[in-house]
């Protein structure tokens, strides 16, 4: 009994060792404005904090046009577009790896002018945090490892191209939000672009000069068969004046043998078939040599592309120069000759399709969004705040009065 009346002077709510609940509501009620203000005051300060934490988060689907980076194969000796859409995930793991990089997103804002922008400097301060960019900036497939079990097929990579990229970020405001994942879709097409025509022009030149030598080894080698059946000829002519029946006889050259008879051709035949090589040798040389004239307008051509490219970081500003580097090459070119056409257009059509596939089809199917909403819902900030602030102040209201009951006994 002594034991009961000493846990009710101090303040403690049980009897016989048991929760009085009557004893504790009594305490609330009686505390119930201090209970009321510190509510009132974490729920006020709370909702605040999440709704100023609080972002918009805006998204967008970026669709690849075509197959990227865009390959050609040829069929009976033509060449002819490749039709699988989207990047290889080799080649898409190649791209992310400067693509996730602060140093390229910087490179690309200098590049552009936009360094002071708002939502660059907050956008380089995601690229710099420790999770990156690599969430905001997803590859979407055409199907999943799910997908092809539910269809009992087998996802190998060159079937499963990225053929897209989901583009999410959050930002204080709905505009922000949404030119963050605006300019980040021309980033990554951008970033693209760069890495296929780095690589295109850094291999370029030293592909189209070793072309150009195998083409110099080709007319000396036709030049030398000439030289061969024109020797052969002058024998043959030989022959011929002074023996002229010998043109009607089969002699010299055999053209088969068999148990019983053996056939041969005549000098006369053999001066023919010498001189129908000599002008396919010719012809040999004369294709040879329209091939190293184009080739040499191409070199010209990509070494001033290769300049273009070691004097910025954008794949937007390489692809939109070349067309006038096209013009500079063949501003003082006679365009009435048809060799040189021939290439003037093959360029123009490689230029204008990559124009239609990097800049025209590869483009936001959907989004950017302008968000609505906050990411925090006002109603969810508001009820977390008032049950905190409830729970916070019932625990202040229950520890001060502890301490008041058994401060004299803790300090004797």
């Amino acid at each position: 009994m002594e034991k009961h009346d000493e846990l009710n002077e101090v303040g403690f709510y049980v009897e016989d060792d048991d929760f009085n609940l009557t004893n504790f509501l009594s305490i609330l009620w009686k505390s119930r404005g201090v209970i009321l203000a510190g509510t009132a005051l974490v729920t006020l300060l709370g909702t605040s904090s999440a709704l100023f934490l609080s972002r918009y988060q805006s998204e967008g689907f970026l669709q690849f046009g075509g197959a990227i980076p865009e390959k050609k194969i040829e069929k009976d000796g033509k060449e002819i577009k490749e039709q699988a859409p989207g990047i290889a995930l080799a080649d898409y793991k190649r791209y992310s790896s400067p693509l996730n990089t602060s140093e390229r997103f910087n490179e690309f804002a200098r590049q552009n002018n936009i360094e002071n922008d708002p939502t660059v400097i907050a956008l380089s301060q995601t690229f710099a945090s420790r999770g990156g960019i690599a969430k905001v900036i997803e590859p979407i497939f055409p199907f999943t490892k799910l997908d092809a079990k539910e269809l009992m097929s087998s996802t190998k990579d060159s079937d499963n191209n990225v053929i897209a990229v989901s583009i999410n970020y959050a930002a204080k405001t709905p505009e922000s939000a949404q030119q963050a994942v605006r300019l980040l879709g021309r980033y990554t097409v951008d970033t693209i672009v760069y890495m296929i025509y780095t690589d295109i022009l850094r291999f370029k030149n030293s592909e189209i000069s070793a072309a150009i030598t195998k083409l110099d080894n080709k007319i000396i080698e036709n030049k030398e068969k000439i030289d061969s059946y024109q020797r052969t000829g002058a024998k043959l002519k030989q022959i011929v004046t002074r023996y002229p029946d010998a043109a009607g006889q089969a002699s010299r050259q055999l053209v088969s043998i068999t148990e019983d008879t053996a056939r041969y051709l005549s000098p006369l035949s053999q001066l023919m078939t010498s001189e129908v090589e000599i002008n396919e040798a010719n012809e040999a040389i004369y294709k040879a040599k329209r091939e190293q004239k184009q080739y040499m307008i191409l070199a010209e051509y990509y070494d001033r592309a290769k300049a273009l490219a070691e004097s910025t970081k954008s794949g937007e500003a390489i692809l939109r120069g070349l067309e006038p580097i096209k013009k500079t090459v063949f501003s003082n070119k006679d365009m009435e000759d048809e060799t040189i056409k021939e290439v003037y257009n093959k360029i123009s059509v490689d230029n204008s399709s990559a124009i239609s596939l990097y800049l025209e089809k590869t483009r936001f199917i959907a989004g950017p969004s302008l968000p609505k909403n906050r990411t925090t819902r006002t109603s969810i900030a508001l009820l977390g705040s008032l049950l905190a602030g409830l729970g916070i102040s019932i625990f202040f209201v229950l520890g001060r009065r502890w301490w008041q009951n058994n401060r004299q006994q803790l300090q004797g």
